[in-house]
Formats: C-alpha cells, sequence, structure tokens
C-alpha cells in the first residue's frame, strides 16, 4: 500500500508543478515506509546531498501487517540523482528526530534534534558520522525541562548547538529570568567529540522565545535569529529576534525587531561581500494558528543590528489561476549572484502545498521563478539550498492520507 502511495504522489506532483518546463529537469523522489516520515534539513555533499530528518522504524509481522513504529533521527545520503546511497536511524530505544543536518569539509556528517524519553521529555541530540554512514558518534545531553536542537554550525573548537530549553531560570526578573514551561533560546558548546565544553547558555525574555538559525557573523562570532513573543513600543503579538553572540557562546547584542502584526523568522543569510554587507531574514506575517493570511517577506538588516532596519515589500504568489490566499516561508537561501530562493507552504491545514520562489536582493518576487507543487494532501519544504549549476534542492513532506513521505525536489527555472 504504501508504495502505491508513492506512484500515485509522484504521478501527481508532476503534473499539478504550476510551471512550465521540460519534465526531465524536474527529480522528484520520495523517501520512508508507512506512518511518518519527514524530511527537515538538506546539504550539499561531493555528488549528491544529504537529507535529515525523521524516519518512522516498522516492525512487521509474516504476515506483513504492523506490528509497531517508533520515530527516528533519519539521515539520507543520495547521489545527485537523488537514488539513495545509504540511510541510517538513529535514537537507540528513544524516539528521536533530526532538524539540522552539515557536511563538513572532511566528508564527514553532523546532525542535531532531538530524542523524546518515555514520560515525554525532550532531550537536545547530536549525531556524527562518517561519510559513509558508518563510524557514528551520539549524544544526548540532558538537563531540567525540555530541550531540542534546531541548528548547528562548525567553529573552531568544535560546534555550536542553537537550541531551545523551557527550564526555570532563576531569579525571575525581567532581564534575568523565566517561568519553567516558558521557552528560552539555548547555545550549548562542544567539542569536535560532541562532548559539552561548558554548561549551556539560557537567554531570553520573560515568556517565549526560539531560535531559528544560527550562522557565522562577519566580524567574528555568530548571528542568530528567532521569534520572541515580547513587544517593544509601536509592536504588538509575535516579533523577530536578532542576535549576536560572541565566541563564548554568550549573548553580547539583542534586538527585538517588529510591528504591531505577528511576525516569525524563519531563516537568515548573512551578506559579506564588501557591498552592502548585513543580514537578510526570512518572514512570514501572520500566523496559522488562529488562522490569519499569511504572506512573506525579507528584513535587511546593516552590520549594526541597533541602525534602521529595511522591510522588503510584502510578497504576493500568484498561480496560474489567482493570487495564493496565503503561504509561509520555512527557509532561504542563496540563488545565482544577487538573490535568493524562499521555500515554504502555500495554504495551511490539508490544502497546503509546497512553496518555491526567488526574490532579487530587495525582497522583489523574481517573475517566472515560482513553483507551487502539490495535489491532494499536504505538501511542505522545510528547507531550501541552490547549487552552481542553479538547479534549487527542497526537502520536506508529502503526506496522502495517514502516510508522509520525505520528499527531495531538485529542479531549475
Amino acid at each position: 500500500m504504501t508504495r502505491k502511495y508513492v506512484i500515485l504522489l509522484l504521478f501527481i506532483l508532476l503534473s499539478s508543478c504550476e510551471k512550465r518546463q521540460d519534465e526531465n529537469d524536474i527529480l522528484l523522489k520520495f523517501y520512508g515506509d508507512a506512518y511518518e516520515d519527514i524530511g527537515y534539513s538538506v546539504a550539499k555533499v561531493d555528488n549528491g546531498y544529504v537529507i535529515a530528518g525523521q524516519l518512522t522504524a516498522i516492525t512487521r509481522n509474516g504476515a506483513n501487517n504492523i506490528t509497531g513504529s517508533s520515530k527516528k533521527m533519519g539521515i539520507i545520503k543520495t547521489g545527485s540523482d537523488g537514488n539513495v546511497i545509504w540511510k541510517n536511524s538513529f535514537g537507540d530505544t528513544l524516539q528521536a528526530v533530526g532538524t539540522k543536518v552539515l557536511a563538513l569539509d572532511d566528508g564527514s556528517i553532523i546532525c542535531t534534534g532531538y530524542v523524546t524519553d518515555q514520560v515525554t521529555l525532550q532531550d537536545m541530540f547530536v549525531v556524527k558520522l562518517d561519510a559513509d554512514g558508518t563510524n557514528s558518534v551520539q549524544k544526548i545531553y540532558k538537563s531540567a525541562g525540555n530541550q531540542y536542537g534546531t541548528d548547528i554550525i562548525k567553529t573552531p573548537e568544535g560546534f555550536l548547538i542553537l537550541g531551545s530549553t523551557d527550564a526555570e531560570r532563576q531569579p525571575l526578573t525581567d532581564s534575568t529570568g523565566n517561568a519553567s514551561g516558558k521557552k528560552d533560546i539555548l547555545l550549548q558548546r562542544i567539542n569536535s567529540n560532541l562532548e559539552p565544553l561548558v554548561s549551556p547558555t539560557a537567554f531570553g525574555f520573560p515568556g517565549n522565545d526560539a531560535g531559528a538559525a544560527i550562522k557565522a557573523d562577519i566580524n567574528g562570532g555568530y548571528i542568530v535569529v528567532g521569534t520572541t513573543d515580547r513587544s517593544e513600543p509601536g509592536q504588538a503579538g509575535n516579533n523577530i529576534l536578532i542576535l549576536r553572540v560572541n565566541t563564548n557562546g554568550s549573548v553580547t547584542q539583542p534586538r527585538i525587531l517588529g510591528s504591531i502584526e505577528d511576525e516569525y523568522a524563519a531563516d537568515i543569510e548573512v551578506l559579506n561581500d564588501g557591498y552592502n554587507d548585513g543580514y537578510i531574514v526570512a518572514v512570514t506575517v501572520g500566523s496559522e494558528v488562529p488562522v490569519t493570511v499569511q504572506r512573506g517577506y525579507i528584513l535587511k538588516i546593516p552590520v549594526n543590528i541597533y541602525a534602521a532596519p529595511t522591510f522588503g515589500p510584502k510578497i504576493e504568489i500568484k498561480s496560474t489561476t489567482t493570487t495564493t490566499g496565503s503561504f509561509s516561508v520555512k527557509a532561504i537561501s542563496r540563488y545565482r549572484t544577487n538573490s535568493f530562493v524562499m521555500a515554504g507552504q502555500s495554504g495551511t491545514g490539508s490544502s497546503a502545498k509546497m512553496l518555491i520562489f526567488v526574490v532579487d536582493a530587495d525582497g522583489n518576487l523574481v517573475e517566472g521563478k515560482q513553483m507551487i507543487a502539490g495535489s491532494t494532501g499536504i505538501q511542505v519544504a522545510y528547507d531550501v539550498i541552490s547549487d552552481d549549476d542553479d538547479y534549487i534542492i527542497a526537502v520536506g513532506k508529502n503526506s496522502y492520507e495517514t502516510n508522509s513521505m520525505i520528499s527531495l525536489l531538485k529542479f531549475r527555472f
């Protein structure tokens, strides 16, 4: 039954891409088995790609009936044709999910995410393995409350994990603490063997703060973007949070940006070419719950993060017949010299479709460079990259009834 769903999805999705082009320019692959399989991150490796996310391990009896399942951190290496070279699952006896994968210069691969124990507590989780998928090192980072890894970056001493925690911070003042169950941004420094170098650093305001992405900063250190429910004068709801972080993993410069609308940061790109240096943040305006009309835009922030930012126009995505009513952005990546490819979903709930489009450096939609791909069920792109041949590679999920498969879409506009 699973295989039949995959073939059906492949046929419908290819036939429903709202873009006229030779099908030979489109590569679409699905990975997984039954139940939930989701791709959250993709990275380029030599002659292929590595995908991370969730793979559900299935057990069957002799009659091929499913007798059990368990969610695992899944890592898949493919060739440039999308065919699987190897795939592995991690988490041992615990349920696990991978949220961000990196390909390192020596060919090895590292992935962060989280494990969930028997009492539903989450702990930050990191796996490092060789290019051939062997010799894995796994590390769970336990502390009070729930923690999970969102992103990870290579550092001179090893790695820096961007995560989240809902553990209480004392004393409970406006500048120093947070109540138990409220989210703070978590920064964990580890060495190349995945051992912690220091205790993790938590940062946030009273309420909920969540990091979305971390990148190397222009003048050393790191830059983090995320979302906060704290509002400055003239703001309301959720707003964009940008943090400058030093090499010790401590926040040195925070800033909240936003308006009276709900705004959510999805990803960040750093511009460091000696011209118009600064940061490009991918933002979604409006929330899915409660339901509002969502739009995307890019926010340009100067190197001095306290200087006046530039809010790009809210993007209007048009299909072949009408303007898309609502869409959200999940990721952004450089595309060609001075453009950016953004990915996410068009629509909400059971009507969600995979959305990929290109904007220029000012946040304007580039004509003819948009794709809405989907059919019956739910399709979402969670991550996107591009390569030197102008191919766009997106990963996400394709759902049909109760079956969700990891999707890899590769194409050129």
